[in-house]
């Protein structure tokens, strides 16, 4: 696989970014001490963000660090923090 655009959200800089579209790759990592993050896109409206589904429509939420493949429209995209730390939530895209 190619990567042929990536973004990188953290605690200090959340975002929101633009990325490209197409299938990607949500890594997640933070110090999550009972808290999450979650990868949101910006709807519609293009002021309101929701959660972006993964590719079995489950939120990318993360509580734990991990992985969640996702098809994603062209737009702005940006974590929400819910009292994690450190967060750092990479998004590839792959061919």
């Amino acid at each position: 696989m190619s990567a042929r655009g990536s973004i990188s959200l953290t605690s200090a800089a959340p975002g929101p970014l633009y990325f490209p579209g197409g299938r990607a790759i949500v890594g997640g990592i933070a110090t999550f001490g009972g808290g999450s993050f979650s990868l949101e896109g910006v709807l519609p409206d293009g002021s309101t963000f929701g959660i972006v589904p993964d590719a079995a429509g489950n939120a990318v939420t993360f509580s734990a660090a991990g992985f969640k493949t996702v098809y994603l429209a062209p737009g702005m995209y940006k974590v929400a923090i819910t009292t994690a730390t450190a967060v750092i939530c990479s998004v590839v895209a792959v061919d």
